[in-house]
């Protein structure tokens, strides 16, 4: 068996064919499950793992006001330099803390995309209040995951799945094709 890497050593260690693949897909074909819950009016996004930037990329250009949480710093610097002609606030962070960003900040729209299945079911608990807490009254929520074990070193955990009690989900398979692969999207809104 191979040693496990921590996800964001993995993440650099392959930064250049990562950002690569994450680029070859566009954000509508990644994201097509959830589109429907996206605001019609752009406001203020969190995107929490943005890997290559190709989401936050995709909400600047259509007009939302961006922050962009990467903790690999490899993945980071590729981002800020692909798309550095967007208006993104870059930042490095993880979750579940998310100490760079301030507890009065709230996004009508906070993306984690294929980064829950690196958090350890507690850590899981964890972020989702504070991504509560960041959530604006009228926001919604998407966390998407990938389903099964890696095969490349990574560590991926189980789902808390009783934090998605109240949440739309689905599942999708992989877009990039790859056999075997399934992902599953949580859509999380406040209820009045």
């Amino acid at each position: 068996m191979m040693k496990q890497l921590s996800s964001t050593d993995f993440y650099n260690l392959n930064s250049e064919q990562l950002f690569h693949q994450y680029q070859s897909l566009s954000f509508e074909q990644v994201h097509a499950a959830w589109l429907d819950y996206l605001p019609a009016t752009p406001g203020r996004a969190l995107d929490v793992g943005a890997g290559s930037g190709r989401d936050a990329g995709w909400l600047a250009n259509n007009g939302w006001s961006v922050t962009a949480i990467e903790p690999s710093d490899k993945l980071l610097a590729k981002a800020i330099a692909r798309h550095s002609e967007s208006q993104i606030q870059w930042l490095s962070d993880t979750l579940p803390d998310l100490e760079r960003l301030q507890e009065s900040n709230s996004y009508h729209l906070i993306l984690v995309s294929a980064v829950w299945m690196h958090l350890t079911p507690a850590q899981q608990t964890q972020s989702l209040q504070r991504l509560r807490r960041l959530q604006a009254p009228d926001g919604v929520i998407v966390i998407t995951w990938r389903n099964l074990a890696d095969e490349q070193e990574r560590r991926f955990y189980p789902i808390e799945m009783k934090n998605f009690k109240n949440a739309q989900i689905y599942s999708t398979t992989d877009i990039g094709l790859r056999a075997n692969v399934e992902w599953t999207t949580a859509v999380l809104r406040n209820t009045p």
